[in-house]
């Protein structure tokens, strides 16, 4: 029986996303999708074709992704500009490494 479902697998198309449909996606949402797509492109049966249109379909949502960090980036910006117009620097909440780590920065 799991032949089988492999077999179907192998033979259905993977087709490009619909660049609407990214579009509206959130960074969640897109990050979600493209880890799904990691997932597939591991497979050992994927055919080349629909490996291409994986990577093409997770070249659209990376920059997506990077579209939405860089309007988070803008924002964090704007709300630490100084009275002069100057740009304070602070370091906000967790460090991208101790928030992999699991730490807790209230503890």
């Amino acid at each position: 029986m799991k032949e089988n479902k492999t077999r179907s697998r192998k033979s259905q198309q993977v087709l490009p996303l619909d660049l609407s449909i990214i579009s509206e996606m959130s960074f969640e949402q897109s990050v979600a999708e493209l880890e799904r797509m990691v997932e597939e492109l591991e497979r050992d049966d994927l055919s080349l074709e629909n490996a291409l249109h994986y990577f093409e379909n997770g070249i659209h949502l990376i920059r997506r992704c990077d579209s939405h960090l860089k309007n988070a980036q803008g924002k964090v910006k704007e709300l630490f500009k100084g009275e002069n117009g100057e740009f304070m620097e602070r370091v906000l909440g967790l460090t991208l490494e101790s928030f992999l780590a699991g730490e807790n920065q209230d503890e």
